[in-house]
């Protein structure tokens, strides 16, 4: 899904994680890596790093982890703003800690618990698949 995803993608678009710890966000992540036509070994979580950068041919890919953002000033010290002038792809993991500072045209990725114990249901606002 998140392969799919990536070969919708074009510069300038965000799209929004929301879920909880072990929802699988950067896997999905290493997906959309895939469909951007950037190897998704070089993908990590930017947990401590909170942004981690991947180039590809045709598009770079801006990876946030926002676990950590607790006020204004936390967000303007990632550099996002920034990043959301720079022309790239932005994957944002816990957009629920930045959602007032996400832009409107965000593609919004949902993850929740399945019935089983591995299985995720995710769910994708603002693009069309078909």
């Amino acid at each position: 899904m998140g392969e799919k995803l990536g070969k919708k993608l074009k510069c300038g678009d965000v799209v929004a994680y929301f879920g909880s710890m072990g929802m699988g966000k950067t896997t999905f992540t290493h997906g959309l890596a895939r469909g951007l036509g950037i190897d998704e070994k070089e993908v990590s979580s930017p947990t401590f790093a909170l942004v981690h950068e991947y180039r590809g041919k045709s598009n770079t890919l801006y990876h946030f982890d926002m676990y950590r953002i607790e006020s204004w000033d936390d967000l303007y010290s990632t550099g996002f703003f920034d990043y959301l002038d720079y022309g790239g792809i932005l994957a944002v993991e816990w957009s629920e800690n930045i959602e007032n500072a996400l832009p409107e045209n965000s593609i919004k990725v949902t993850f929740k618990p399945g019935e089983k114990e591995n299985e995720r249901i995710i769910e994708i606002e603002g693009v069309d698949f078909k």
